[in-house]
């Protein structure tokens, strides 16, 4: 069974989700009212409250994860519906649409291909002038022995220091705005800095 599918009924009780540092990773990505947002790994939904606050009633917000497991879990616990739930594996599968906005909290280390996946995610899926946050409520050295302990169980990368991480993405072409480490969280934004098609909120895989 795929880990995080066998994980899911019990993850919320083993992860200890800290509200206020939540809200201050959330806030790097300066969501404003309106906009849209695409949560990439968004496991039993623990982001999605916090970034309805942000983007306000009524606005699309598209939660992906590669575990139906853990889809399940985040839409029995939300009552938001505006929220749509797509199981999709990003690495492998490419996401129709444009948003203004894409979170990944807490999968990074679970790509095979980082910088692939993640540049395919800023072209395909990001507006002009749309963000891209990284971020990890952990540190990276504690998050890397938690890693360790489970690597017979999940596949997962460890992280880079976060500077180096940022010259990776640069070197790919892509635009890091500002990145940060502490032992207590992980971060890098990005952003689209060029045009491209746009194509209105993603409702499908393809």
């Amino acid at each position: 069974m795929n880990f995080f599918d066998e994980m899911a009924g019990v993850w919320d009780k083993i992860c200890k989700h800290d509200p206020e540092m939540m809200r201050s990773l959330l806030s790097l990505l300066q969501l404003k009212p309106g906009e849209t947002v695409l949560d990439v790994g968004t496991g039993t939904g623990v982001m999605l409250p916090f970034i309805r606050e942000r983007v306000g009633a009524y606005v699309p917000v598209v939660a992906v994860d590669s575990s139906e497991k853990m889809l399940r879990e985040a839409s029995l616990r939300s009552t938001d519906s505006e929220v749509q739930f797509i199981k999709a594996d990003v690495e492998r599968e490419r996401l129709a649409g444009r948003f203004d906005a894409i979170l990944l909290y807490s999968v990074f280390p679970h790509f095979r291909y980082p910088v692939e996946t993640i540049f395919k995610l800023v072209t395909d899926n990001l507006f002009c002038g749309g963000r891209l946050l990284i971020a990890h409520a952990q540190g990276r050295q504690q998050l890397n022995a938690v890693h360790r302990r489970v690597s017979n169980r999940v596949f997962s990368r460890p992280l880079l220091p976060v500077a180096e991480q940022a010259e990776a993405f640069a070197q790919a072409g892509l635009t890091v705005r500002s990145f940060g480490e502490t032992d207590e969280y992980y971060y890098l934004l990005l952003q689209r800095g060029f045009r491209g098609p746009a194509a209105s909120v993603v409702d499908a895989v393809y």
